[in-house]
């Protein structure tokens, strides 16, 4: 008995191990999975050159720009928003939108328009979300937002997506096909951003990233429609499309496998940035090269070990420190200090040997002043003599004279002649 009890304890401690190291495995795996490495051109080189122009904006950073889009085109405007078994998917309608709307994040530059910033991490789609009682909206993740297994999206500085990155539609329309059609006007998308609330995270079931975004059932209730579930399968050709078998609908889309995204092209034909960009790439984390750094995940986390590869000089953190202080020194023996002289004051006779008793201090009489009236002198006023008023001669009043008929004897006569 106590040896089968033996048997059965060595047993369990080994499969204990072996699935700890199992699952350790999968953990290592799926982080590589969801790994960042935002610039990279890779695999998306080839796909994306007959839709789009290749720009670098640093060494090794690439990012890609539509051609021929209409004028106030942004992402995630033609296509709609389905409820699948990885949250909302965008499916698009545009060739191009099975890569730049599923990897990678989107950016929005004064001099070169949009660009995608090229990542390795499928989502159903990279937005943000803000709703009210009756409109949802969204907007493009900027290349600040990285993803990670143990913390879902974190930003690297502090980002407000402005008013051109937002689509707001009413609850009703959220699904409808033609989603385009029923956005709001740019005024009303401003007063919305000020009024509505954020929403939406994005989690880890398996292998597969969800995009909650904001509740279907909210959606259903404020809109007064259903929204049934949409199935997504693997396409063996690139693009994306929504087919519709009989009742039901599914969602056809191409995924590279991982071997596939690592492959890098021997050349990658990329147009120089003439000008800077906005973008702040010192806030983007990357994918580090050879004789910069390592990778390292653990728990799902990319971090960077700088201390197994050589830095520049001016890279080390003792080195840089060591030329600040010289630099400061330098600067503070090139001053000409001016140490002000104390101030000599001189004292009075009386006060160079002060006497160790305190004077006492006599009250003093009030003094009163008198002050005598003078005596007012005498104001003489000039008296004018009155002025005498010269009347005109008034002229006599005109006598009106009587027409011999206003007259008594003229209305006599008058009388008779009528007679």
């Amino acid at each position: 008995m106590k040896r089968l009890s033996l048997i059965l304890l060595v047993l369990g401690i080994c499969g204990s191990e072996s699935l700890q190291a199992r699952t350790k495995s999968e953990a290592a795996q799926l982080a590589v999975g969801i790994s960042v490495s935002f610039g990279h051109a890779g695999y998306f080189y080839s796909a994306l050159s007959p839709y789009g122009d290749w720009l670098e904006l640093d060494a090794g950073f690439h990012a890609w720009r539509p051609r021929h889009v209409r004028v106030g085109w942004r992402p995630y405007l033609y296509g709609r928003w389905v409820w699948t078994d990885y949250g909302w998917y965008w499916v698009s309608s545009e060739p191009f939108g099975w890569a730049v709307f599923h990897y990678g994040r989107w950016y929005y530059d004064d001099y070169y328009g949009w660009l995608w910033v090229p990542d390795r991490t499928w989502g159903p789609a990279w937005v943000e979300w803000r709703y009210d009682n009756d409109y949802i909206g969204w907007a493009p993740l900027p290349p600040y937002a990285s993803f990670s297994f143990s913390f879902g999206i974190r930003f690297t500085t502090r980002w407000f997506a402005p008013a051109h990155y937002w689509s707001f539609v009413r609850h009703r329309h959220f699904c409808s096909p033609y989603v385009v059609r029923n956005v709001v006007a740019a005024d009303h998308t401003r007063r919305l951003i000020r009024t509505a609330r954020s929403a939406g995270r994005y989690d880890i079931e398996g292998d597969r990233v969800i995009n909650r975004g904001v509740d279907r059932s909210f959606i259903e209730r404020r809109g007064y429609t259903r929204i049934e579930r949409v199935e997504v399968r693997d396409a063996t050709e690139r693009g994306e499309r929504l087919i519709r078998d009989r009742s039901r609908e599914r969602v056809e889309v191409y995924r590279p496998n991982r071997s596939e995204l690592d492959r890098t092209p021997d050349r990658v034909e990329a147009r120089r940035a003439e000008r800077g960009t906005s973008l702040d790439l010192q806030r983007v984390e990357r994918l580090r090269r050879e004789g910069t750094g390592t990778v390292e995940r653990s728990e799902g986390e990319r971090r960077i070990n700088r201390e197994e590869f050589p830095q520049r000089p001016e890279d080390r953190p003792d080195v840089e420190r060591r030329r600040r202080d010289e630099a400061l020194d330098r600067s503070r023996e090139s001053r000409t200090w001016e140490i002000p002289q104390p101030r000599t004051l001189e004292r009075r006779s009386e006060d160079r040997n002060p006497s160790p008793q305190r004077e006492q201090v006599r009250p003093q009489p009030e003094r009163r002043e008198i002050f005598r009236e003078r005596p007012q002198q005498e104001q003489r006023r000039q008296i004018t003599p009155p002025r005498t008023r010269i009347e005109a001669p008034r002229s006599k009043p005109e006598v009106k004279r009587e027409s011999p008929r206003g007259s008594e004897p003229g209305r006599r006569d008058g009388g008779r002649r009528r007679d």
